[in-house]
């Protein structure tokens, strides 16, 4: 008897404690605050990322407008995105819409102050652009970009551009050459420092210059079907991409007609008048 006593104490024991335990443990979690997200929100995420992956495929099959609106769409449920933000004011850059490619990527420097991207976009967008045309915006924007990431070629590039403008031509150089020195396929450093010897009457090195401008402009047939970098795709295109929307394009965009026998003729007719852009694009600086 004493012993079944002792059991159904055990038992009793056994069972008050587990009451109590359970009684205090603190009740499940609901599924949304496990996961941060209430349904609604789920579907908001899940509705933001089907809009994006729709807006990338319209970039890369030339829908610019169709992708604008996309990409806009999808901003409407998640407004701080920065991969959305950049690549709209991509978009408005090739639609020619200008002040709406300024206001997005102006957002996305608000956003992110440390997004280079955002800077590197608007120091291009303040040279290319007629109506938003300013040199001193567009210095600083590539000096910023520079501060934040200084492996990048581009703001270099642009500063080059800046500085070749306002005739600084010995600072635009070294430039030039220090993109060349990172990136040895800048089409448009190779062109605009051979303009600069040019100018200055080193018509061996100009020479030079521009033969390598020619050279890496010509279509690489290896590189046809390849995806080689951010924003570019299949066909070898890119989208919003600040080199291919150099305010020089239409210098560097003959240079893949050149013959090895035109060389010189050709390389005296373009800077010419490229001579001829500058001096008229320096009446534009305030």
């Amino acid at each position: 008897m004493k012993k079944v006593a002792l059991a159904a104490m055990a038992v009793f024991a056994a069972l008050f404690v587990f009451i109590t335990i359970n009684k205090n443990k603190p009740a499940a979690e609901p599924e949304q605050a496990k996961s941060g997200h209430t349904a609604i929100e789920k579907e908001k995420i899940i509705k933001f990322w089907e809009l994006y992956r729709k807006a990338t495929d319209l970039r890369m099959n030339d829908q610019w407008e169709q992708a604008a609106q996309t990409y806009h769409d999808a901003l409407d449920l998640n407004g701080e995105h920065e991969d959305a933000l950049y690549y709209l004011g991509n978009m408005y850059l090739e639609l020619g819409r200008h002040r709406e490619a300024e206001q997005y990527w102006q957002k996305l420097a608000q956003v992110n102050p440390r997004n280079s991207r955002s800077f590197m976009q608007l120091g291009n967008l303040y040279l290319i652009s007629d109506e938003l045309f300013d040199i001193g915006k567009a210095e600083s924007a590539c000096l910023e970009a520079l501060k934040i990431n200084k492996e990048e070629s581009g703001p270099v590039l642009s500063l080059g551009e800046v500085k070749l403008i306002r005739g600084q031509l010995n600072d635009a150089a070294k430039d030039f050459k220090a993109v060349t020195g990172s990136n040895f396929k800048s089409i448009e450093a190779y062109y605009l420092g051979g303009y600069v010897a040019w100018k200055k009457g080193d018509a061996a090195h100009a020479r030079d210059l521009f033969n390598t401008a020619v050279k890496y402009a010509k279509p690489d047939d290896s590189n046809l079907h390849k995806v080689i970098g951010e924003g570019d795709t299949k066909k070898g295109k890119s989208f919003g991409d600040v080199t291919n929307k150099s305010i020089f394009i239409q210098f560097t965009k003959e240079l893949p007609e050149v013959e090895a026998e035109q060389v010189d003729q050709a390389l005296g007719k373009s800077y010419r008048s490229l001579d001829a852009f500058l001096k008229d694009l320096r009446k534009k600086i305030k």
